[in-house]
């Protein structure tokens, strides 16, 4: 399989140099208002990851999916060699709690890859139909960070 023109690009020694090659990076809310002129309106038909009132199941999950695809989000492995410098594109976490799951790859449909803030902080695999299931202390259940931009993992690990 050719390699995908933008794992070429995050890891070439140009990018890698830059101090900050991110700085263009939207937020969700900024990709999902371009994808959907109609979002945020009263009358909203678009904008499927408007999060209000959206329990757990399977339209959270379709939302989860949505802004990974928004944010282009690349296949897994295609960072496994960045280290460090690989790029965290999604935040999803637990309101009620103090988990945190940074996502950096995934593939395409219900596993993702990434740095899981929990009682310990560890990378591993992330099943995001799981995530989408979960009611959480109160019921509202895991949430996309929609004003998260994307960053190299070095910056956001704290």
């Amino acid at each position: 399989m050719p390699i995908p023109p933008w794992v070429e690009t995050i890891q070439s020694p140009e990018f890698l140099a830059t101090p900050d090659p991110l700085s263009d990076a939207k937020t969700l809310c900024q990709l999902v208002a371009a994808a959907h002129p109609r979002h945020g309106k009263p009358d909203d038909q678009f904008g499927h990851t408007y999060q209000n009132g959206v329990v757990p199941g399977s339209k959270k999950l379709g939302q989860f999916r949505e802004c990974l695809k928004l944010q282009n989000t690349p296949l897994l492995f295609s960072q496994e060699s960045l280290g460090e410098a690989a790029v965290v594109w999604v935040k999803l976490f637990d309101p009620c709690g103090n988990w945190t799951w940074l996502i950096t790859e995934w593939d395409g449909a219900n596993l993702a890859f990434g740095l899981v803030h929990g009682h310990e902080k560890e990378f591993g695999y992330i099943d995001l139909g799981e995530l989408a299931e979960a009611k959480g202390r109160m019921g509202i259940g895991i949430e996309l960070d929609m004003h998260f931009k994307p960053a190299r993992l070095s910056t956001v690990r704290t």
